[in-house]
């Protein structure tokens, strides 16, 4: 038996599967910052000190068992002579496993040898019990004969790093592992460094005699500060003691630092230091939390209506909580009204916008307006200054419309979308938000302004493609205009190219992480939490769950560090399924929106459940780890450790927090967070209290046309409600400010006895069986499974390229090797054996088997021309620019790779694009005279005054009516003619003939009419002169 327990870590090794892979080679550069990071301020490096927010956190530890009930703060460890270790390993077989062995005896030998003075942290993250490897960690240095024979039971602290905290605060990514960093006294950084098995590919591919070499490197560096800082305390001693009397010139602290031996790894004893003391957290007595005997069933929660429970609770830890539903009939609620609706539901609906929608699902609140936008953007004016900027995100379109300034006289719209969109926002269905302003974190971290989307479909291209399923929310960085964001291209042009500030070209998102684990996602709501260091947790509605056509599933994505533009590593993340979170969509109406929101100070979820017609509410900072999902669910996006797929159970929800409603969609939260507005697709929204779940007002849209409502939002400013409406293609304001007048009141339904109880009970059951021990909605019975099944739900779509173990295929450095044999593939059919994500992969934006003319590639009729890694070009786009030596207007074309001063030939049927950046003095339009003349007679009048550009784009839609000559005209300046092969002969006198829009509006301009020549002239030449 003995035996068997010794040999325990080598036989779960050969046990596991290999659900996870080392890489083959890895760059295990030791630099700080990492090579290609060097401006990036998140990185730990030498001769850095820990900031005091990182030092004063506290973090849960689960090894050693006497601690389980402490929390670590790095501040402990400030003390004079102090040195603070730490490392960075992954559960699992990896290659650091091999070395957490070697590092486990390393910190109990000389943290006894310095007695208690060098201490060691464990940052352990991955999955699993975090206590049980920490355990089997310390067998492993027992096995390899460290520590003098003697199995480590104080050192090293183990934290459960579940929310990665410690890794990327001490490890930011891409530094490699297993890595170690030293902190002094000060807790400033004097040594970071990886192991000895960073590289290899598994536990068994680094041997113990490579791993072993940690012991001397570590050692030495340990001593090295520990040594140093001793000795400048004893000259500090020295000179203290020197003024006193004779004979008190030895100090005890001057003595114990006397004796300090460099290296003493021979040494024969076996006493153990004790541990340090950290932030301790009562632990419950033996003779506590073992009381059977229940209380009295507590009053009912609500005081009117129907619904409501009853509790009572004991003092122990197996069935501490029990609830049944009120058992008498409770008297009907008073009619309540809550502001958002008014009096006796008066209201206005006001249309924000109603053009250059197509399908919206789903809208919210910019955090920052301007941010953005900035004041100019694609030729486009902008006010930030003035009211609140909404996103809306349509499924036809799959993209974003940008409403600017809402409901002021300065609104303004734009739509924008990702060049890739027909994977990155395909039937785009959801969006949220990170709205957290001042979370403390690292400026080079901090997530805030970010945004992620969810979308509706399996990974098909626009339907061009057999699904794969590879499918998931994808993260963009909305800011281009604060100072630490410019120049970091969060949107681009076709070439890829910065498209921040006022550039006059069509811009793209260019995104900045996307993960891929819930196809045919309609629901995703961001977690305000404040414990990762990036705050990049949302939560999504996966619609496919197992694949069984049983319902979907609750999974949460935490990005962790975004790989960035640029980039298509995913190796960094976290994905948890919940799997007892069942979620089911309204069948009778695809592609519907479902509505979730996180309640920040109760942190539950509320999740729209269409199919079920309930809400359900879940405790987010509840359930255990059960598993890795990579067996049960091999669509993933990252075979490397640092990735983390695992399947979480035995979570606290309610799956009903309301009932009896009619494919739920739209859900937000009121700005006090005390109402939940939920809106039914069909035409209604309904107010709730989120203390009772009672229903406190509703009111009729279907009355009103809106049948198809989506998302909710509530303006940041003014609390009032927003919602769109899929098919009638509008955002509209619920508007009751002619109707309330400080008038519109309600009262609580919860009952005050209810909670008086509920907090007492809570407070004693905790005192005795511990912190988080009180749920009403907790299935105390709920055990986690940890048997991973024989089998697969999902078929494995890449075994190279996303797939790949080489992480270098996933960045802008390595790219794919095979990528350039895809360029001229030509087997495109829907059930081909080419993966369309090689594509994205290999650098191809333009590719003849990708969905094209659809808004994102080229303008409608051009064609598209690839550049690998960067972008694309077309050859129905021209740049115009004005030459002031001479006197002309030059366009040129990148696709073509030619200058344009006279004439260029276009071809009816297609629709072209000419971005104008000549400046103000040089205003551009295209007319069918030569000279630029705003206002003509009748008969020659081909564009108002208004569609002259200086800086943005002119779109001309051409056809048989278009006149077969045109001209690009500026004030002085010689003309470029456009030749319409297939135009018309004859020249219309109406602009809408031939389609010319102008950068201010989605319509083409029609002509002015005789009444308004001469006084457009006069005013012409007034100002002339």
């Amino acid at each position: 038996m003995k035996q068997f327990v010794e040999h325990l870590p080598l036989l779960l090794c050969f046990l596991l599967p290999a659900l996870t892979s080392g890489q083959n080679t890895v760059g295990c550069s030791a630099a700080c910052p990492p090579i290609g990071f060097e401006n990036d301020s998140s990185h730990l490096c030498p001769e850095d000190s820990v900031d005091e927010s990182a030092t004063n956190r506290l973090h849960s530890i689960c090894h050693p068992q006497q601690l389980s009930s402490a929390k670590l703060s790095f501040a402990r460890f400030k003390q004079p002579g102090h040195v603070t270790v730490i490392a960075n390993y992954y559960t699992g077989c990896e290659a650091g496993r091999r070395e957490s062995g070697v590092y486990a005896g390393i910190a109990q030998r000389i943290h006894d040898e310095t007695n208690g003075k060098v201490n060691f942290v464990t940052s352990l993250k991955g999955g699993g019990d975090c206590g049980f490897w920490a355990s089997l960690y310390q067998s492993d240095a027992l096995t390899m004969g460290l520590n003098n024979g003697v199995k480590p039971s104080t050192m090293p602290i183990t934290v459960s790093d579940q929310q990665y905290d410690l890794r990327d605060v001490f490890f930011t990514s891409p530094y490699p592992h297993p890595s170690y960093i030293i902190l002094d006294e000060n807790l400033k950084v004097t040594y970071k460094s990886v192991g000895p098995c960073c590289g290899y590919v598994d536990y068994y591919a680094c041997t113990d005699d490579v791993a072993l070499g940690l012991d001397e490197t570590l050692s030495k560096e340990i001593y090295a500060i520990y040594n140093k800082q001793n000795a400048a305390a004893l000259v500090v001693e020295e000179e203290e003691t020197a003024t006193t009397a004779a004979g008190t010139t030895t100090t005890a602290t001057a003595a114990s630092m006397a004796g300090v031996v460099v290296e003493s790894t021979t040494t024969t004893t076996t006493t153990t230091t004790p541990l340090p003391v950290i932030f301790n957290i009562p632990s419950p007595t033996t003779a506590s939390c073992q009381s059977t005997s229940f209380s009295d069933w507590s009053l009912c929660s609500k005081v009117c209506g129907d619904g409501g429970i009853q509790f009572r609770y004991a003092l122990n830890s197996v069935l501490p909580v029990e609830t049944r539903p009120c058992p008498y009939t409770l008297p009907q609620c008073p009619e309540q009204c809550v502001p958002e609706f008014g009096v006796e539901n008066n209201f206005d609906l006001t249309v924000i916008l109603s053009s250059g929608l197509d399908s919206p699902r789903d809208l919210a609140f910019h955090p920052s307006p301007g941010v953005h936008l900035g004041r100019m953007s694609e030729g486009k004016t902008f006010n930030p200054d003035v009211g609140e900027e909404l996103w809306v995100v349509n499924g036809n379109s799959h993209d974003v419309t940008i409403i600017a300034s809402v409901g002021t006289q300065y609104q303004q719209s734009i739509s924008r979308k990702d060049r890739g969109y027909y994977h990155y926002m395909n039937n785009v269905t959801a969006l949220s938000f990170n709205t957290v302003k001042d979370s403390g974190r690292n400026i080079d971290q901090d997530s805030f302004n970010y945004f992620a989307v969810c979308n509706d479909n399996l990974n098909d291209y626009i339907g061009s493609k057999n699904p794969n399923f590879f499918m998931g929310p994808t993260l963009y960085d909305t800011d281009t205009t604060s100072p630490n964001k410019i120049g970091k291209k969060n949107t681009v042009n076709r070439l890829g190219e910065d498209c921040s500030g006022d550039s006059a070209d069509q811009c793209f998102f260019l995104h900045a992480d996307m993960l891929h684990e819930s196809p045919a996602c309609i629901g995703i709501a961001h977690d305000p939490e404040e414990r990762t260091a990036y705050g990049n947790v949302y939560w999504l509605f996966d619609t496919t769950g197992d694949n069984s056509g049983n319902g979907g599933q609750l999974v949460s994505f935490d990005f962790s560090q975004p790989h960035g533009p640029g980039s298509m590593d995913h190796s960094v993340a976290v994905v948890r399924r919940y799997t007892e979170v069942k979620l089911f969509r309204d069948e009778n109406a695809p592609h519907s929106h479902a509505g979730m929101v996180v309640h920040k100070e109760k942190r539950i979820l509320f999740i729209s459940n269409p199919g079920m017609g309930t809400i359900v509410a879940v405790h987010v900072d509840t359930g255990k780890y059960s598993r890795t999902a990579r067996a049960e669910f091999p669509i993933f996006s990252n075979k490397l450790p640092s990735f983390e797929y695992s399947i979480y159970e035995c979570v606290d929800q309610e799956e009903i927090f309301v009932g009896g409603l009619k494919s739920p969609s739209g859900l937000v939260l009121s700005l006090d967070e005390s109402r939940l507005f939920v809106a039914e697709r069909g035409g209604r929204i309904l107010a709730y209290e989120v203390e009772s779940g009672a229903l406190l007002q509703s009111i009729d849209l279907a009355s009103q046309g809106y049948t198809s409502i989506g998302g909710l939002a509530v303006s940041p400013e003014t609390g009032a409600l927003y919602f769109v409406d899929m098919n009638a293609n509008k955002v509209v304001k619920v508007d009751t400010a002619r109707f309330t007048d400080g008038q519109c009141t309600y009262q609580s339904l919860i009952n005050p006895s209810f909670q008086a109880a509920l907090q007492d009970a809570k407070a004693e059951l905790e005192s005795e069986c511990g912190e988080g021990s009180f749920s009403l909605t907790r299935d105390y019975a709920c055990e986690v499974d940890g048997t991973i099944p024989n089998g697969t739900l999902f078929e494995q779509v890449h075994t190279d390229g996303y797939a790949s173990d080489d992480p270098n295929v996933q960045s802008m450095a390595g790219m794919d090797a095979q990528a350039a044999l895809l360029a001229n593939r030509t087997d495109c059919e829907y059930d081909s054996d080419l993966n369309f994500d090689a594509l994205l992969l290999g650098g191809y934006y333009c590719h003849t088997c990708l969905p094209r003319n659809d808004g994102s590639t080229c303008d409608a009729g051009g064609n598209c021309a690839n550049v690998q890694w960067e972008g694309f070009k077309c050859d129905n786009e021209f740049f115009v620019d004005y030459d002031a030596e001479e006197s002309t207007l030059v366009a040129s074309s990148h696709y073509f790779n030619q200058t344009y001063d006279s004439q260029i030939e276009l071809t009816a049927g297609i629709t072209y694009r000419f971005t104008v950046s000549t400046g103000a003095s040089n205003p551009v339009l295209i007319a069918t005279m030569p000279d630029y003349l705003p206002v003509l007679t009748v008969a020659t009048r081909s564009i108002e005054p208004s569609s002259a550009v200086s800086n943005g784009p002119i779109l001309m839609k051409t056809d048989a009516n278009t006149p077969e000559v045109l001209y690009l005209t500026s004030p002085g300046a010689s003309s470029i003619k456009l030749i319409i092969k297939g135009g018309s002969k004859t020249t219309s006198m109406w602009a809408d003939d031939w389609s010319l829009k102008d950068p201010s509006s989605s319509f083409p301009k029609r002509a002015i009419g005789f009444a308004t020549l001469v006084p457009a002239v006069l005013a012409l030449i007034s100002v002339s002169l």
